[in-house]
């Protein structure tokens, strides 16, 4: 009976160990698509899929026959603070897709075309410099707090 008990926490014990450890590798780290370019579909729809809104995301469509190269990202719905959204996705974008140029989000009722030219001007900074979500996050965070700034962008 002693080893049937020893046996069963050892199991139990190895089965919660498993569990956990898969957890972890399930929720990827964004960063891990860095340096990632336009022509890989599948990258780029990961990285999307983790960025907000990405629930009213339908469909993307990559240009990649000709330089510069984009990415036209379509959704269902204009969400109440659009502006937002698209300056944190396009900056998320242009950091980890090496050759992204320009991204047009396209939501339907509203378009709105960024290039890494213009973000990285509106930042001050080479998007393409920054190598972990946390640096990132806090530019955004930071950049997306002055309302003024962010009106003052979309006017150009």
């Amino acid at each position: 009976m002693k080893k049937f008990l020893a046996y069963f926490i050892l199991i139990m014990l190895l089965i919660s160990l498993t569990s956990c450890s898969l957890s972890k590798n399930t929720s990827k780290d964004i960063f891990h698509y860095k340096n990632s370019y336009v022509g890989n579909n599948s990258a780029v729809g990961n990285i999307i899929k983790q960025l907000p809104n990405h629930k009213e995301f339908t469909q993307m469509s990559l240009q990649t026959k000709k330089k510069p190269y984009g990415v036209t990202i379509e959704y269902k719905n204009l969400p109440a603070n659009t502006k937002n959204i698209v300056i944190n996705n396009a900056t998320y974008l242009f950091t980890l897709i090496k050759n992204v140029e320009w991204i047009v989000f396209d939501f339907a009722d509203q378009k709105y075309t960024l290039t890494r030219q213009q973000l990285d001007q509106w930042y001050g900074k080479d998007l393409g410099s920054y190598t972990n979500e946390k640096e990132l996050e806090e530019l955004v965070h930071t950049n997306l707090k002055d309302k003024s700034k962010v009106n003052q962008f979309f006017k150009k």
